[in-house]
């Protein structure tokens, strides 16, 4: 029997999204026993999810603050978790999928070992590499999260597993926990649910907000409200409540954030006909129990990356320059949040309820709603709103282009019709990055050969890698500069750190594969950029079957 060991130790929303991965290694390989590490904290999630045999839990909060307070020294440390994760080791499994990309859970993945490790995983000198391709694009598109059009449960299943047929997310309850739920709402024969919190403050929408949507609503609509949540979130449900009452909500409230266990949780959700929520952990929790969900993307949530997955859901984004921001940014304005109209939220919670049409007068936000596409990927159709057309048209392009290199198989989704919006800048970017990557080789080239000579001369083999490092910024900051090419800019990037080899020759010999691979990436794109500017897409077919046939061989490899 395949045994697989799973690291996900994060956040309760990335357990919830390894629906679709373990569904996926079940259809891989029938009979499959996978296994899953996860922290103490988030091990009630797990028992949530189908397709787990076992669920191993550790205390990894408290293994941090024990080493940032220096109370036991790094060797017990070391020894502790040792000694803890050697009967792991000793199951031998077939494949170890780390979803959690830090050095503790590389390490873990490296003592554990497989044959084939998946994510990040420790590399011969301490440091940090990540395995397989789509777990490397993970690595990559914060770079240029604007163009990302995979969704992070596809991202799991491609990269942990394979292609398969399209996997809605799923819970496993009980009998019982959808009793407690029936019997716990009462008064009405309907219920909303509603996420007011966040476990940062940054991607929640304004409380007050809130309250005014759900008063808008009840005036309309005859059912109860139901508040989730944590017990730290009390202020701002306080706040939900007041302005809620104050603007004249008629639809009775019940309020059990913070007096849940998560099944019981799950229960109410699957009896809410709606969940209006920020990106929560509570909000994937809702999808995979079926109930319709209103992602209010706000903040530095990108809802491509992590909104509510599969048909059946809506997200409203704001319309704004820096939306959604980075992860380490610190917003002084906040001003995203008060794009999204309360009318407009009204209104789609409405439409959710079947009592009104979908919102065509929007000012200020996106609507979109979620799917799956011809591929059997998650995706979000922009029904009300404008994107920028650079971005949309990159966006899908990328999507095609990403999936077919990874997968190996053809893109059932069209190339973006036309040439690119700004196709006379990029023809000059490429122009101008193309001869510089070739010398850039050459030099890669020439270092490798330095470096495998039996007497290695190291004042010259240290002047030309000065030169290849000034090389590789200049190269790497016009890469970054435009969407059509900072893709392949930031999976170079990753490649020449992803350098897992022992030996001055051998690290020579990646560094100048990495060089290659982004020169004959860039060669692809041309070619197809080429073909559409001018029209004739007889080139097209030859760039796709090469990026086909690369993608089949990594899959084999």
């Amino acid at each position: 029997m395949k045994q697989v060991l799973i690291l996900n130790i994060t956040r309760m929303g990335d357990l919830v999204q390894m629906g679709a991965l373990l569904d996926r290694l079940h259809e891989e390989w029938p009979g499959v026993g996978v296994d899953l590490v996860v922290d103490r904290r988030f091990a009630p999630v797990a028992s949530l999810l189908k397709g787990l045999r076992e669920v191993i839990a550790l205390d990894f909060h408290a293994l941090i603050d024990e080493s940032r307070a220096l109370v036991k020294d790094v060797v017990a440390l070391y020894q502790e978790v040792a000694a803890w994760a050697k009967p792991l080791a000793e199951r031998r499994y077939d494949r170890v999928i780390n979803l959690t990309f830090n050095r503790p859970s590389a390490l873990l993945a490296g003592f554990v070992g497989a044959p084939d490790i998946r994510g990040a995983q420790s590399a011969w000198d301490g440091g940090m590499v990540v395995e397989n391709p789509w777990m490397g694009y993970f690595c990559d598109f914060h770079q240029f999260r604007r163009l990302n059009r995979f969704n992070l449960v596809d991202i799991y299943a491609l990269g942990g597993s394979r292609q398969g047929a399209f996997s809605p997310l799923r819970l496993s309850l009980t009998q019982e926990d959808h009793r407690w739920a029936k019997e716990a709402l009462t008064g009405v024969t309907e219920w909303i649910a509603v996420q007011a919190g966040a476990s940062d403050s940054m991607k929640a929408w304004r409380p007050q907000l809130f309250g005014l949507a759900l008063a808008n609503v009840s005036k309309r609509w005859q059912g109860g409200i139901l508040l989730i949540g944590s017990r730290e979130e009390e202020a701002t449900i306080a706040e939900v409540v007041q302005v809620y009452r104050e603007a004249g909500g008629k639809s009775p409230i019940k309020n059990m954030a913070g007096h849940t266990t998560l099944n019981q949780l799950a229960g109410l959700l699957a009896e809410c006909r709606l969940l209006l929520t920020n990106d929560t952990g509570p909000m994937h929790i809702g999808v995979a129990a079926g109930t319709s969900v209103i992602d209010l993307s706000v903040g530095h949530v990108d809802f491509q990356e992590t909104g509510p997955y599969g048909a059946g859901h809506w997200v409203i984004q704001p319309e704004l320059e820096c939306a959604p921001c980075g992860f380490d940014q610190v917003c002084a304005h906040h001003a995203c949040k008060d794009r999204i109209s309360v009318d407009v939220v009204a209104d789609l919670m409405c439409h959710v309820l079947k009592i009104g049409a979908v919102p065509t007068r929007v000012s200020g936000a996106r609507l979109y709603e979620s799917g799956v596409d011809e591929d059997r990927l998650g995706t979000f159709q922009l029904k009300v709103g404008t994107e920028s057309p650079v971005t949309a048209w990159y966006a899908a392009f990328w999507r095609r282009y990403w999936y077919e290199a990874h997968t190996g198989l053809q893109s059932r989704l069209p190339l973006p019709e036309g040439p690119p919006p700004d196709a006379a800048e990029v023809n000059v970017q490429l122009r101008t990055l193309m001869p510089l990557l070739e010398t850039a080789c050459q030099r890669a080239d020439e270092i490798a050969r330095a470096a495998c000579r039996a007497s290695v001369d190291l004042p010259e083999l240290k002047r030309l890698q000065r030169e290849q490092r000034a090389d590789q910024e200049r190269l790497v900051r016009i890469g970054l500069t435009t969407e059509a090419l900072a893709p392949l800019a930031a999976a170079f990037g990753r490649d020449m750190r992803n350098d897992n080899v022992i030996g001055l020759d051998r690290l020579a010999k990646h560094q100048a594969a990495a060089y290659h691979t982004w020169l004959r990436r860039l060669g692809e794109v041309d070619r197809c950029l080429a073909g559409l500017y001018s029209g004739d897409h007889r080139s097209i077919p030859g760039y796709r079957a090469n990026l086909i046939a690369l993608g089949r061989e990594r899959q084999a490899a």
